[in-house]
């Protein structure tokens, strides 16, 4: 076991469940996710491919992937993105311009690369840890954290928060998903 994943009788299971996170994503009528698989992703990602009910689409960049789930929106699909805090930052871009700027309700699911260790207070602090809900902030980007299976929920409502705003709303996972 890692040392991330022990646990005590009090405290919940780190990370959420991959299958719990596919019928939470079903539940709201997701039809598609958009991701370049990671390492805290990975089982996430082999449970969406597992299931015939969503379809996965891999692009080559993030930036690419914010134009293929706002293009999936507009052709009446309801797609999620899949994304660690790197990938965000690096299509900043796109998502402005295909997301914020059209108004279009894009789901994000954001990995927080380098929260466990900063949790742990483990030296170096992976640099992408601090910069993910400040930029998140910055774009008006609403977010809330998904860190066991009690937060599952999370998703739903930021769903609903993203289609009532015409915006695209966040949910931030701060420990891989389990299988």
């Amino acid at each position: 076991m890692i040392d991330d994943e022990v646990t005590t009788e009090s405290s919940p299971t780190r990370g959420a469940s991959a299958a719990a996170t596919v019928e939470a994503m079903l539940s709201i009528g997701i039809t598609d996710v958009v991701s370049i698989p990671d390492g805290e992703s990975r089982h996430l990602f082999s449970a969406l491919l597992d299931t015939s009910a969503i379809e996965v689409w891999q692009p080559t960049r993030e930036g690419e992937g914010v134009a293929i789930a706002a293009g999936l929106w507009v052709g009446g699909r309801r797609p999620l993105l899949l994304l660690q805090n790197t990938g965000l930052m690096e299509a900043g871009d796109a998502l402005r311009g295909c997301g914020i700027g059209p108004m279009i309700p894009l789901l994000l699911l954001v990995g927080w690369r380098g929260y466990p260790g900063a949790m742990a207070e483990k030296l170096p602090i992976d640099s992408a840890y601090p910069y993910t809900e400040p930029l998140l902030r910055a774009w008006g980007i609403p977010s809330r954290h998904l860190m066991t299976d009690d937060d599952i929920g999370v998703i739903a409502e930021m769903a609903a928060v993203a289609e009532r705003t015409s915006r695209p709303a966040a949910v931030i996972y701060g420990y891989g998903f389990r299988p």
